[in-house]
């Protein structure tokens, strides 16, 4: 629970379970007076207020994404247009690619693509900084955002992270940085979301921020994930010196490294608890953005048939505005990067049930969570509100006590199968809607 009794502050948006932990009113506070820390119960970031700080000017609340994003106003300035595809967003165009440096490619989440981009961004004079993520390396079960100024330090920010990231702190940085540098910004769809509100209010923030990088998002697994998993392989957390969630190929390994041995796990065992249906945020249940259709760029797991033998990965990509689609064909150009055309159609098969996640089924949610803040969405069925509920009762479920003792001694088979009946369905349901509107 938030500690300012404010009307006018996030105090509203956390009480009303709709933060997303992002990080931009810990950042913004023309007070300096939020904070974000690890709320241990449910594994998620939460701003605190300081009350005798705090004067209640509103601006968090106004700039936080968690509350409400104005999707129509910011195309508009974005794009200077509403989207026509109402499944991915305004884009200039789509396609898959990979980075012609094998070595980033193969340590990345697929295919190396925004680690590529950055280090080229940076060495032509774009950006002089990018706001990314690394693992803490004196907590390595928690994130840390910070701005890559070099090469190295950008490539160690490479690899997708599986649990909440407060992106948007580092922002403060990118305030504080000279005059006249320029950054690019990584985030999921929150953040991204924030960042853009947050410039609306900023100017500052707005001339200095060139590029806007978002990362195709189905749910934000909790930290709750996580330390249950780590008990299941009877891992102590005070023995880990690394973790890695992506990595070493497509679709990649998750590495613990301990101080006694180091221990690996394929994306589809680990996924399977990790990210299952037990251990998201109840916020990520509200969200209907899921490929961030107001980054620049936004980048996701080319989870396509004729890429099912692809050892090495290779990203999804939609652009969306002028300066991403420049950037794109460049590094084609030049040879850094491979670059290959695909319809929307494609994008949309390769992310369906999420997409379908994020798009339907909002009937029931609107109802059982009390508030909604999105708008033009597909209309829902009796199918899909049961769908939604299935997901609310086991989001709620992970929250007891009982059931986290529960599940950390549940056999991971009998949770993967749990999970992936719920998933054959959904995702059945998922082509037939979305196959409805599109020819595939």
């Amino acid at each position: 629970m938030i500690e300012n009794p404010g009307s006018n502050t996030i105090e509203l948006v956390v009480n009303r379970e709709l933060c997303t932990g992002c990080g931009t009113c810990d950042a913004l506070c023309p007070k300096n007076a939020i904070k974000l820390s690890i709320d241990e119960t449910k594994g998620i970031y939460i701003p605190r207020i300081n009350k005798d700080i705090c004067n209640n000017c509103g601006f968090c609340y106004d700039i936080c994404p968690g509350n409400k994003v104005d999707y129509e106003k910011l195309n508009h300035e974005i794009f200077e247009k509403e989207p026509e595809n109402i499944l991915i967003g305004n884009y200039q165009d789509c396609y898959t690619a990979y980075s012609k440096d094998t070595k980033i490619r193969y340590n990345s989440s697929s295919g190396g693509l925004i680690t590529q981009l950055l280090i080229y961004a940076l060495e032509n004079g774009i950006i002089n900084g990018a706001l990314v993520t690394r693992m803490n390396k004196s907590k390595p079960l928690e994130p840390e955002p910070f701005i890559a100024r070099t090469k190295e330090e950008i490539i160690e920010a490479s690899k997708s992270k599986y649990c909440p990231v407060p992106v948007n702190i580092a922002l403060k940085e990118i305030l504080k940085s000279e005059k006249n540098e320029k950054f690019a910004v990584v985030g999921l769809p929150c953040h991204i979301n924030g960042i853009r509100k947050a410039e609306n209010k900023n100017k500052k923030l707005k001339d200095k921020i060139v590029l806007h990088l978002g990362i195709f998002c189905n749910h934000m697994p909790t930290f709750v994930g996580t330390e249950l998993y780590l008990k299941k392989l009877k891992i102590k957390e005070d023995e880990i010196i690394r973790l890695d969630y992506r990595g070493e190929g497509w679709p990649g390994l998750m590495k613990i490294i301990t101080s006694k041995h180091t221990h690996t796990n394929k994306l589809s065992d680990y996924w399977g608890f990790i990210g299952s249906h037990f251990f998201y945020p109840k916020r990520c249940l509200m969200c209907g953005d899921g490929v961030c259709e107001l980054a620049d760029i936004s980048f996701g797991d080319a989870w396509l048939p004729k890429f099912k033998d692809d050892s090495t990965g290779r990203s999804i990509i939609v652009s969306k505005s002028k300066i991403g689609e420049n950037v794109l064909r460049k590094m084609s150009k030049e040879s850094h990067i491979e670059l290959n055309n695909v319809s929307s159609i494609e994008v949309i098969q390769s992310q369906t049930l999420m997409i379908y996640l994020k798009k339907k089924n909002f009937t029931v949610k609107k109802s059982l969570l009390k508030v909604y803040p999105y708008s033009k969405l597909l209309r829902s069925d009796f199918i899909d509100n049961s769908i939604a509920l299935w997901f609310y009762f086991n989001v709620s479920l992970s929250s007891n006590p009982y059931f986290k003792i529960i599940i950390q001694y549940m056999p991971l088979k009998i949770i993967k199968v749990y999970c992936a009946i719920f998933n054959k369905f959904a995702s059945k349901k998922a082509r037939k809607d979305i196959k409805s509107q599109y020819d595939f």
